[in-house]
């Protein structure tokens, strides 16, 4: 068996283009280059341009973002080889080609069985055997993952005055792909246990392999001429791997609509048309030879193609040194469809039940309020945003940021401007980040964010997270 880490995931996720929302896109670059973006609120795009400040490039704008994120298990893909060891393998589905797992050699319990001669001590052996076995599952389930992020984005303004407001073209590319588990549980009934294992004794050196059915799809398989023990696990558990790639294109319209004494009203609209490409397979834990493989197979696959549209809306009121704006994202919820998983070889309700849920995601509607406080000269600004919901990706993995950020932004082409932040995902990871950044010569961005969370990989400490994102800016 190979040795595989989780960042084997990153290499062969990258490697496919894959993507994941791993770290807030809203601490990366100061207050007024975050307003060009794709991603923006539309309606603080017209407030940027107005101001119009000796520091801020309104042209276009090219960004490249690398990240990596870790789960907490230590080698993965060997957890669930280890697995696959005392899962039972499909039955042959009819017209479909097999590749069956060689059956691991008995497993020879009979020392334990001398040192633990009672039944209640033979059950007690196997009820650790079943504990084990439940919570690498668990951990599997919680823990087991790795991303990878590798995002191109290309903002263009078109024009500052198309009827009073400002336009800005917004191309992006994104995918995902994420591997997890859906686990059956064992739910380990002690007493039927008990009463098949108090057999034993009855066995004669004749009667060939028996099969003692100890409750929850546990098999042992009971050798009375050698006294070897094998347990088979009957269990739909399985991996599923899922990627989806994801195109849009954007044309946002913005302009200040309102003003008094306390400031300037600011709307916009941003529709965005998405091309989508999904695919997915799910293959039992009994039916895993090397569950690395199945990436080389999801990276191959077809993928399925679908076209929708969807709709941003912005509202920001803004004076010479304070914001406050709400950003409404993907109003229409279109939905998306992954192809169906083969499931003629699963028969768990449970199993058939969250393979549903994984085959739909929906482009959620999702609000972020934001505030900002500015000098006088603009040049220094401090910005608090929230996404007041949490929704899922295409993955399902929830996400709800939390951003802080505070920057220098400086005239001088020889002084670099400066920025540092804080994000914090409120529901899924829960990951917390710390974020830093430079704008050399006024048109290179580079940030970094880094978690206060590591992991332990091969003996060794890591961050849990890490992003690197890299840009330039200029004005025509």
């Amino acid at each position: 068996m190979r040795k595989i880490l989780p960042y084997s995931i990153i290499v062969l996720c990258i490697s496919n283009f894959a993507f994941a929302n791993i770290q807030s896109k809203h601490t990366k670059l100061n207050f007024s280059q975050r307003a060009l973006t794709s991603d923006a609120n539309p309606a603080n795009t017209a407030l940027v341009v107005k101001r119009d400040d000796n520091h801020v490039m309104t042209g276009a704008m090219f960004n490249g973002t690398a990240s990596l994120e870790y789960g907490n298990l230590d080698e993965l893909f060997e957890a669930y080889n280890k697995l696959s060891g005392d899962f039972e393998k499909s039955e042959p589905t009819p017209g479909t080609p097999t590749n069956p797992i060689e059956t691991p050699d008995l497993i020879d319990w009979d020392k334990l069985f001398e040192q633990s001669p009672n039944l209640e001590d033979r059950l007690d052996i196997l009820k650790n055997e079943v504990v084990s076995l439940a919570s690498l599952l668990a951990l599997i389930a919680t823990e087991g993952y790795g991303k990878a992020e590798l995002g191109i984005e290309a903002p263009f303004l078109l024009s500052s005055d198309f009827y009073g407001g400002t336009v800005l073209l917004g191309t992006s590319y994104t995918g995902y792909s994420k591997a997890e588990g859906i686990l059956e549980q064992i739910q380990f009934d002690a007493e039927q246990a008990k009463s098949e294992l108090m057999r034993i004794p009855d066995f004669d050196e004749n009667d060939g392999v028996q099969e003692l059915d100890l409750s929850a799809g546990l098999k042992m398989l009971y050798n009375p001429q050698n006294k070897g023990v094998k347990l088979i696990v009957t269990n739909d558990s399985l991996l599923l791997v899922k990627s989806a790639r994801i195109s849009k294109v954007n044309l946002s319209y913005s302009r200040a609509q309102y003003e008094n004494d306390y400031g300037t009203l600011y709307w916009g609209i941003k529709p965005t048309y998405y091309n989508i490409g999904m695919t997915s397979l799910g293959v039992r834990i009994g039916d895993l030879e090397d569950s690395e493989a199945i990436f080389d197979d999801i990276r191959n696959g077809d993928y399925s193609y679908q076209h929708g549209f969807d709709v941003d809306f912005g509202l920001s009121f803004a004076s010479n040194n304070y914001l406050i704006a709400g950003h409404l994202k993907n109003a229409i919820e279109s939905d998306y469809r992954f192809p169906q998983v083969d499931r003629r070889r699963f028969k768990s309700p449970y199993v058939l039940e969250q393979l549903d849920k994984n085959e739909k995601f929906t482009l959620e509607r999702q609000l972020t309020l934001q505030g900002a406080l500015f000098s006088e000269d603009h040049k220094w600004s401090f910005s608090l945003e929230v996404d007041a919901n949490a929704i899922n990706d295409p993955m399902l993995d929830k996400f709800q940021w939390l951003n802080f950020t505070a920057g220098y932004a400086a005239d001088s082409w020889w002084l670099p401007s400066a920025r540092v932040g804080f994000s914090r995902n409120l529901a899924g990871s829960e990951l917390a980040y710390l974020n830093a950044g430079l704008t050399f010569m006024k048109f290179i961005n580079l940030d970094v964010a880094s978690t206060l969370d590591t992991v332990e990989i091969d003996g060794q400490d890591y961050m849990r997270g890490l992003s690197v994102s890299l840009g330039i800016q200029f004005d025509y």
